[in-house]
């Protein structure tokens, strides 16, 4: 029979367990690199902001660089998809900011002079000002286009007739005018921001 002042033969526990712990870390060492992993991971998408917007553009975008946010703030500014305010200045300039027409038009959003001096601040031929004053241009026509459209499809189609035939042509026809070029215009629009620039917001 044993005694008070026996010794045991089993091993004692060790203070705070730390030689416990370790043996347990060695043991599910893949556990513990998986989640090391998973925690650097995590880390790297904070730091890059990635999924901060669903609307970023993908690496593959079309759209310049530097005139992403450009764009992004005028979109925000007059209420339509990147993706159309996108495909709206490949319609009218292929982002040629040197570009002018016949009519008298020019830059990367092609404004002639009258409607520069009324929605345009700066440099009609500078694409970042151009660009800023295409979002103040398109938030009135989207207001005027909400008047006669019975869906958002409508509003966009009705708004980029005005910006091409002017907004008392898209009032009198209350949408789309009549007029072959201004049709193919919206129509090609439309076609590019549901293809080629998809994948903006």
């Amino acid at each position: 029979m044993p005694t008070s002042n026996a010794r045991s033969t089993s091993p004692s526990p060790s203070r705070g367990g730390g030689p416990s712990i370790l043996r347990t870390l060695a043991t599910h060492w893949q556990v513990v690199v998986a989640l090391v992993l998973l925690v650097v991971g995590a880390t790297g998408l904070m730091v890059s902001n990635y999924g901060k917007s669903e609307c970023s553009a993908m690496n593959s975008s079309p759209i310049p660089d530097h005139l992403a946010n450009d764009l992004q703030k005028a979109s925000e500014t007059s209420g339509f998809p990147v993706r159309v305010l996108a495909a709206q200045i490949e319609a009218e300039s292929g982002w040629d900011p040197d570009a002018h027409s016949h009519a008298g038009a020019m830059g990367i959003a092609q404004f002639t002079q009258d409607t520069w001096d009324v929605w345009g601040e700066g440099d009609p031929m500078n694409e970042k000002d151009a660009i800023a004053a295409q979002g103040r241009y398109m938030k009135y026509l989207h207001g005027e286009a909400d008047n006669y459209s019975s869906s958002e499809e409508d509003s966009t189609r009705f708004a980029l007739a005005g910006y091409n035939a002017g907004p008392n042509a898209m009032k009198k026809a209350k949408g789309v005018p009549e007029i072959s070029e201004t049709q193919h215009y919206v129509d090609k629009i439309m076609k590019l921001s549901q293809g080629k620039y998809s994948q903006t917001c």
